[in-house]
């Protein structure tokens, strides 16, 4: 199916503009002759041009557009405006982006009869499997705008913990690799000048400036490989990874580790019981919440625990039990949860334990980064004056033997 914006005429001779789907242009005509519709005008959709590279089938949508198109979607449904209108009306929000023929696909399905969860399922690229799992459960239960107003705002939660891990990641990332080219710079073009200077002294240099000359002289002849071996280690361990038991044994590795450890299972559990939140909500039975929510846990180890708990709760245990018994999940999780069993209100539960390990994650995040970036600058600038120190030396000391 393609998308074809065109312009018509209708039986009063009113000029009429909008898009329509089909397999081909020839087809697209014959649709709006059948509407009493006579084309003049008949071009691929401009979504389609300056969407991605994939097409409308498995168009890269950004996940500030499909924020976006969830809570136009909620408010329109909401007020009782029918979906293909609502499709319509929201897809025309979005004339440059690749959404529009998303969306204008989904809306020909819908009106050729097809339920409007089943016609997302045909974008997995763009809606993921818990997003048309939830949308289903909100049609089965008739709370198809509160369904899609509690997606958006996971979406705007998820979107604002990715940014925090985004910022997180990449400055001290960035810091770091300055601070390394500045040494680097220094040891391969600043030292080996002054060192020529050092050899009419005709005495020993002090042992900091014979270390600065060695790694000096190492950096120049081997500074390229080592960047080399490098790289490809760490291409080597991600492809390591690919394996499923070694994927295994890392993640659990990473979930030992001191703080990091615990900002991992934490991040982890709150995106897991943020998604059961929505789902319970949305009228998902617990067990079925819990087999769709596991998929949004990146640590294969809590994954792997969330299929053996799945597995204890259709014995008949509490799902409280049976996370409890994974060890792998924060006490405050389950606490809330065996609290939310005794309630009734489990979904709101679990809604309270992701809005406390996120606040949680965004507090640690915050002093960690303004503790990082003082430690990095202090870092460097011992390594440089260590450098200036190492040259200057020989000078002082040669200064000292002439009086």
């Amino acid at each position: 199916m393609e998308a074809f914006d065109y312009a018509a005429l209708d039986g009063a001779g009113k000029r009429q503009k909008g898009t329509v789907m089909a397999s081909s242009a020839r087809d697209a005509r014959d649709i709006l002759r059948a509407r009493a519709l006579m084309p003049v005008e008949l071009t691929p959709s401009k979504a389609k041009k300056a969407g991605s590279d994939s097409g409308v089938g498995g168009a890269r949508v950004k996940h500030k557009e499909l924020t976006q198109a969830t809570r136009q979607l909620a408010i329109l449904i909401d007020a009782a405006t029918p979906i293909e209108a609502a499709l319509k009306v929201t897809a025309l929000q979005f004339e440059k982006s690749a959404m529009k023929g998303t969306l204008l696909a989904i809306r020909a399905q819908v009106m050729e009869g097809l339920r409007f969860s089943d016609a997302l399922r045909g974008q997995p690229k763009v809606f993921p499997q818990l997003y048309t799992a939830m949308v289903a459960s909100g049609e089965t239960s008739g709370r198809l705008p509160a369904v899609l107003n509690r997606l958006a705002d996971d979406l705007e939660a998820s979107q604002k913990i990715r940014r925090k891990i985004l910022g997180a990641t990449i400055y001290p990332i960035v810091l770091s690799v300055v601070a390394l080219l500045v040494v680097s710079i220094l040891l391969v073009l600043v030292v080996p000048k002054v060192v020529d200077q050092f050899d009419s002294f005709g005495q020993e240099l002090p042992a900091l400036t014979r270390a600065t000359i060695w790694m000096s002289e190492w950096m120049q002849s081997y500074g390229l490989y080592a960047l080399g071996f490098i790289g490809l280690a760490i291409y080597g361990f991600r492809s390591l990874l690919k394996s499923e038991g070694l994927r295994y044994r890392w993640d659990g590795f990473k979930l030992k580790w001191p703080i990091l450890g615990k900002v991992t299972r934490n991040l982890n559990a709150a995106r897991f019981a943020r998604t059961m939140a929505g789902l319970i909500d949305s009228g998902t039975p617990a067990l079925t919440a819990m087999e769709t929510a596991r998929h949004t846990l990146k640590n294969t180890v809590m994954r792997s625990a969330v299929t053996e708990a799945c597995a204890k709760i259709r014995e008949g245990a509490a799902v409280s039990t049976a996370l409890r018994k994974t060890d792998v999940f924060p006490p405050l999780v389950t606490q809330m949860v065996a609290g939310g069993e005794a309630s009734g209100d489990m979904g709101k539960m679990f809604a309270k334990s992701a809005d406390y390990l996120e606040d949680e994650f965004d507090a640690s995040t915050t002093v960690f980064l303004s503790l990082l970036e003082p430690m990095i600058i202090i870092f460097l600038a011992a390594i440089v004056l260590l450098i200036i120190a190492a040259i200057f030396l020989p000078i002082l000391q040669l200064n000292t033997l002439a009086f």
